[in-house]
């Protein structure tokens, strides 16, 4: 059995994309694929207990059985602990014994995260015996200095397969990856084994999971499963803030102030607001409520400033991948025109 170890380069990379792309692409060809995560990360709560979002992303993706263990470790499970949990090595080996052609692992948040705790993806892929593919989400120079960094810190001691540029503009910088970027890498030795192009569609995220992100209280219940692609903070004026609403594309939710009621209000009435957030723990008025329930729109009260459930809030676009039908056939068409399978199958061999 084949495995690889897919790692990102920075985080929000757009590792759990590319497996989903990648363990799509090859099922088609015929082969069996399996996915681990072996060290994740809590960074949710399901049926009452912590969980990985990507390890449940992937069950659906793959249509694996409920109940499946696809996540070895989790780094929560002891609260700053900087050292690996027990039997966390064992649980790892373990969760690589499965019956496939193909296994996709995939890593930390990061290529260094994990380090200092000796659970790195580093020592991870070295124990698993697993070559690494680097995912990097394009930005010009400084992303492939920080590829040829990544591919220092791999060492000698693992095999690196090469890297996937993410989230390429079509626009903007295809054309200098094409000719310059690419070249570069492999001139290094670091071969460019796919080029994705930027799909905004990629980065939403859940309303629950924004709501839980920055612990608020849901004080209307609308679609809690709606998505957002954008967050949009109130600290202007009403007109601007619908003139910012009008100009901004996607699904988005509002972020404000809980004394800004004039900006509520245009939140509230606009078509493509799925949330609007008040900060401060100020609740809402009435008014405001009947409006959010007339409407069928979320309304949430969270304890921090804006800034900080602003912050927080764009943290997570790009961090979950959302595995329903249209977004995975997106993610199929994005595949099959940016990644080399040929290329990858070879350096397998």
């Amino acid at each position: 059995m084949n495995r690889i170890y897919v790692a990102g380069v920075g985080e929000k990379a757009g590792k759990t994309v590319v497996i989903a792309g990648l363990a799509q692409a090859l099922r088609e060809q015929g082969l069996r694929v399996a996915y681990r995560k072996p060290v994740g990360l809590a960074r949710a709560y399901r049926h009452g207990r912590p969980c990985d979002p990507d390890g449940e992303a992937m069950a659906q993706v793959l249509d694996l059985p409920s109940g499946e263990e696809l996540v070895a470790v989790l780094a929560g499970e002891a609260p700053r602990a900087w050292r690996p949990p027990a039997e966390a090595w064992p649980r790892i080996a373990a969760c690589a014994q499965v019956e496939a052609d193909l296994l996709l692992l995939e890593g930390r948040e990061w290529l260094g995260r994990g380090l200092l705790s000796g659970l790195s993806d580093v020592a991870v892929a070295q124990r698993l015996a697993a070559p690494v593919l680097l995912v990097a989400k394009y930005g010009g120079e400084p992303s492939v200095d920080a590829v040829l960094a990544a591919a220092q810190l791999l060492g000698g001691g693992v095999r690196l397969l090469g890297v996937v540029l993410n989230a390429v503009s079509p626009e903007a910088e295809l054309s200098e990856v094409q000719a310059y970027a690419a070249p570069f890498l492999e001139e290094r030795g670091i071969p460019v084994l796919g080029t994705l192009a930027f799909e905004r569609r990629l980065q939403a995220v859940r309303v629950l999971e924004v709501l839980e992100a920055v612990g608020a209280e849901v004080v209307v219940e609308g679609d809690l499963q709606a998505e957002v692609d954008r967050f949009l903070v109130g600290a202007m004026g009403a007109e601007a803030a619908l003139q910012h609403l009008r100009r901004i594309p996607g699904q988005l939710a509002v972020i404000t102030a809980g004394d800004r009621t004039d900006i509520q209000a245009v939140a509230l009435a606009f078509p493509r607001v799925r949330a609007l957030i008040l900060s401060g723990g100020i609740r809402p008025e009435r008014a405001l409520l009947a409006e959010a329930q007339e409407r069928g729109k979320t309304l949430a009260v969270a304890p921090q400033d804006t800034f900080t459930v602003a912050e927080t809030a764009d943290r997570l676009l790009g961090r979950s991948f959302l595995p329903d039908p249209r977004r995975l056939a997106l993610l199929r068409d994005l595949v099959r025109e940016g990644l080399n399978l040929e290329r990858l199958r070879e350096l397998l061999r």
